[in-house]
């Protein structure tokens, strides 16, 4: 829409400067094993009615990344094909499955089977909430950064509607 011509450019900046602060965010974890996540993350201005901007990722595991608690468990025949693609024996399955998981029956828990715990490395290494860590950190430039805009667009919508009201009125446009 032309109405929030302003503020629509504005938005696609806060866009780049969000998806670079979540890149550096990710590297600042070491989530960057592959790369993918950091290359997936898009950002998109939606312009029905008020704009909206949309940071997505193109990758499912985002959320595991950002909060550990939506991780999956691989079920067994996920372990039995990446014992059968590693050469490994197939009675290995079951010690795998024990190690990583545990015995819910005799509530052993499995040695990697704890649960993911944010932990510092010299107080100031953060693991989790890569998002929310980066919504913190850019909220105020973010709203610095889109007010001006904002503004200029209200203030051209009211003089367009004064206009029309009263067309022998001089008003002019913000900008």
């Amino acid at each position: 829409m032309k109405i929030f011509k302003h503020t629509n450019i504005t938005l696609r900046e806060v866009g780049d400067m969000l998806k670079k602060g979540l890149q550096d965010e990710l590297k600042a974890q070491k989530h960057n094993a592959t790369g993918r996540l950091s290359r997936g993350l898009k950002y998109n201005v939606i312009k029905k009615g008020m704009s909206i901007l949309n940071v997505t990722s193109s990758v499912d595991y985002w959320k595991a990344v950002n909060n550990p608690k939506f991780a999956k468990k691989p079920n067994l025949t996920a372990i039995q094909s990446w014992v059968r693609a590693k050469g490994l024996p197939e009675n290995s399955v079951y010690p795998i499955w024990r190690k990583l998981f545990g015995n819910t029956k005799r509530n052993i828990k499995g040695f990697y089977g704890q649960p993911y715990v944010r932990f510092t490395e010299g107080n100031n290494m953060r693991r989790t909430n890569f998002a929310g860590y980066t919504a913190d950190k850019f909220s105020k430039k973010v709203a610095d950064k889109l007010a001006p805009s904002i503004g200029v667009d209200v203030a051209n919508m009211i003089a367009k509607q004064i206009k029309k009201n009263n067309p022998k009125t001089n008003i002019t446009k913000a900008f």
